[in-house]
């Protein structure tokens, strides 16, 4: 996995727990519904970065001459992005 890859990924998590840890500590509890909608952009993002890993993967195996073969999870997210 390329480094900037992770960085993207520490960067926006960071940002996601900076976000957490300057909300008041005495606001009202979160509701089941937005933990819910947190829940369904956490993993559509996860899902986007996993796509965009994976073709990237084999466009640079096919600029080397490398044949690679897709795994479950990569034929499972390809699937989902068609």
């Amino acid at each position: 996995m390329q480094p900037i890859t992770l960085l993207g990924a520490g960067l926006c998590f960071a940002v996601i727990f900076l976000r957490y840890r300057s909300r008041p500590k005495d606001s009202p509890p979160r509701s089941t519904k937005q933990k819910v909608k947190t829940a369904k952009v956490l993993l559509a993002g996860a899902g986007a970065w996993m796509a965009l890993y994976y073709t990237l993967r084999h466009m640079i195996g096919s600029l080397d001459g490398v044949v690679v073969e897709p795994s479950l999870m990569e034929r499972f997210v390809s699937y989902l992005s068609k």
